[in-house]
């Protein structure tokens, strides 16, 4: 199996000395931890729910920023000495592709896991030696941001993924060696909702990283591992209206319904 082929879904590894590695993409990890935990057994098999007319908009939508920013910026190649002079403002191009790699290391018993996370973010930036990371939606119902003063669970885990990952210019790439870290002081994060058509924002939700929100994704770490190794259940939202909104509905034997509600 390639190495591209293991970053589209999660898999174990058993290595020689009897430890674990468990990789696993950015986007099934949100799916998984700030959706339903039970999406992890789905990935598990290797089944990908199909794509949706939100998500292959939602795509789109980004390509076509992408484009929009080649059209109407520049930006300058960055050296190494001014990625690592913290007091350098920094702004990586979309098109760049920089993708991120977030290791942990998880203890349980005797044995150790190797828990590996891989995305790309879609903009990554350096501004007064704050870390920043902006991620964009593309709703399909921008109605249900306009009452909304915090971002949904899993476009938080997300946010928080890539401002605690090292980084790479290699997509596919495993190799350590091949990663770095942006030098910073603080880190804060940016989920800008907008408008598919028009590209404007609907809403921003802003935040800097706080010790409380370290620990809200360690444990959702901690969490997603022992799951991914059958050590404890995952755990239902039982919400009839998550099961009908997921992807997975139709092929879903954990779904609820109303007749199943006390399933879980």
């Amino acid at each position: 199996m390639g190495v591209l082929s293991l970053l589209d879904m999660i898999t174990i590894r058993e290595m020689p000395d009897g430890n674990y590695i468990i990789i696993s993409s950015v986007s099934d990890f949100c799916d998984s931890m700030g959706y339903c935990e039970f999406k992890i057994k789905h990935f598990l098999k290797g089944i990908k729910p199909p794509q949706t007319k939100e998500t292959i908009e939602g795509t789109e939508s980004h390509e076509k920023e992408i484009e929009y920013e080649k059209e109407h910026f520049e930006f300058v190649p960055l050296t190494e000495k001014e990625l690592e002079d913290i007091d350098k403002d920094i702004e990586f191009a979309r098109s760049e592709g920089i993708f991120t790699r977030l290791p942990t290391t998880i203890k349980y018993g005797k044995k150790r896991v190797l828990m590996l996370i891989v995305g790309q973010a879609d903009k990554i930036a350096r501004s007064k030696g704050m870390l920043i990371v902006e991620e964009t939606k593309y709703p399909e119902r921008k109605e249900k941001y306009l009452e909304k003063f915090e971002p949904y669970e899993d476009q938080t885990i997300q946010v928080l993924l890539y401002l605690n990952s090292p980084f790479t210019e290699k997509n596919g790439s495993l190799n350590p060696e091949v990663w770095f870290p942006i030098p910073h002081g603080q880190k804060a994060w940016s989920i800008n909702i907008k408008d598919k058509k028009t590209r404007e924002s609907i809403r921003i939700f802003q935040g800097i990283q706080t010790k409380e929100a370290e620990k809200f994704l360690e444990e959702k770490i901690n969490r997603f591992v022992l799951v991914v190794m059958n050590k404890i259940e995952p755990k239902h939202p039982k919400n009839i209206g998550k099961c009908r909104s997921c992807r997975f509905v139709n092929g879903c034997e954990y779904k609820v319904t109303a007749q199943l509600r006390q399933k879980f």
